[in-house]
């Protein structure tokens, strides 16, 4: 991970004339339009906890993104295949601004590239990681995030990660099926609430989650339908929202392409706006962002990291 950081740091160095971004007093919150005219500054109006918020910093589409790919899939060759070639296409349409890092999440966090805009090394790295061993999204999804946060404040520009996963619940190397404490009491809770581990696991992870400033992508390529997956499911969903990004689930081969598409179309086009937070802002704070061009889509909720 050391690795990963240092080479980082040297690319945009040069990609952004070694600009820097200071970490105290400010938050970085991603957005989106939700029309056709841009995202600019001047016309933007923000309120943190409630108060004006001074904007300190506008990154856009043109802007240097680095994006973070960790690859979480154990299980079904095909399905890995369609990723790779869905992710690999939408990378073609991306220009020389986007660096990639690619990631493998299975067994423990490892990478497999640093970020370079190296396209032939993205493919490779893409094309020739295992899909083997068992699910690592929910023992990565912290370490990941604290990573890119650390990325953020020594470099200043917009940066992402997504998952790509088929994880199921059932795979984890942790037991969350909850098992029956006591079959002869009809009122035990383990009975009634089989997903009751998934739930305090997705909670944990959200509270220690709402701290960071990068936006979570999700896509899974295979959407599960029994009452703990689903849990599970609804937990990454959660999980990816109050980050500022987005979870997708596909119910068939055939929507593993386009969710990629999709959710690379989004990654690339968000905004990362940096705010000055209000003195004695409350630990948990509310965002809300207006626009005189046309209304946005962002984050609106954060908690403040104390130094």
């Amino acid at each position: 991970m050391f690795r990963l950081l240092a080479s980082f740091y040297l690319v945009i160095a040069l990609a952004a004339g070694g600009a820097t971004r200071e970490a105290d007093s400010r938050v970085r919150v991603p957005l989106w339009t939700d029309g056709p005219a841009p995202i600019e500054a001047a016309h933007l109006e923000v309120q943190v906890d409630g108060r004006p918020a001074p904007i300190l910093a506008l990154h856009g589409p043109e802007d240097p993104l680095l994006l973070l790919v960790v690859f979480d899939l154990v299980a079904d060759l095909n399905e890995a295949d369609l990723a790779r070639d869905g992710l690999l296409a939408a990378l073609r349409e991306a220009g020389p601004n986007v660096f990639v890092g690619v990631l493998r999440a299975q067994d423990g966090l490892q990478v497999l590239l640093d970020p370079t805009n190296d396209r032939d090394a993205i493919a490779q790295a893409v094309l020739s990681f295992p899909v083997s061993g068992r699910p690592g999204l929910l023992e990565t999804l912290e370490t990941m995030s604290r990573l890119a946060d650390a990325i953020l404040e020594k470099s200043g520009v917009r940066i992402a990660v997504y998952y790509i996963t088929d994880s199921n619940i059932y795979s984890y190397r942790e037991d969350f099926t909850n098992p029956v404490i006591n079959w002869s009491d009809s009122g035990d809770l383990s009975r009634r609430f089989p997903e009751g581990l998934v739930r305090d696991r997705i909670s944990k992870l959200a509270a220690k989650l709402s701290a960071t400033q990068t936006p979570l992508f999700i896509t899974h390529v295979e959407y599960r339908s029994d009452r703990l997956n689903e849990a599970y499911q609804n937990g990454l969903m959660q999980i990816a929202s109050l980050t500022g990004g987005q979870a997708t689930f596909c119910r068939s081969n055939a929507e593993i392409q386009p969710a990629i598409a999709s959710m690379m179309r989004t990654i690339l086009s968000h905004h990362g706006l940096d705010l000055k937070v209000p003195a004695k802002a409350a630990d948990n704070v509310a965002i809300k962002i207006e626009s005189q061009n046309g209304s946005v889509t962002h984050r609106t909720r954060m908690r403040i990291k104390r130094k």
